[in-house]
């Protein structure tokens, strides 16, 4: 796959495992992550035993994915360097795990910000 991402659904059409594995890639490259946020905060979705943060490596990927469900969340950008040394952490202490690149299905890999984490180690 190119580092290009197309900014129509071809990437939400990619399985789970080939969208976290780019999201990955980029962000070890030094890519930033994106995620939803509204005045409250951040968009954590509750999943019973996982409250997870939905990320995306571009923000035109959020912003659709967020068109539907979550009208009042505007873009985050988080830099590579911060959501590996201050986010991940931070998630970790608080219980949080972290939904890679979601599908407009909903469907993504889900996993701890220590697995995360562990995943972006070179």
């Amino acid at each position: 796959m190119s580092n290009l991402i197309p900014l129509d659904d071809t990437f939400y059409r990619l399985p789970s495992r080939e969208r976290y594995e780019h999201v990955i890639k980029l962000v070890k490259k030094g890519s930033s992550v994106w995620t939803l946020a509204d005045t409250e905060g951040c968009l954590i979705i509750d999943l019973g035993s996982d409250k997870v943060l939905p990320i995306w490596p571009t923000e035109a990927l959020a912003v659709a994915w967020g068109e539907k469900d979550y009208t009042g969340f505007n873009s985050l950008e988080i830099n590579a360097v911060d959501w590996a040394a201050k986010w991940l952490p931070g998630m970790q202490g608080d219980g949080f795990s972290v939904g890679v690149a979601p599908n407009l299905a909903g469907e993504c890999i889900v996993s701890s910000a220590e697995e995360h984490g562990a995943d972006l180690k070179i």
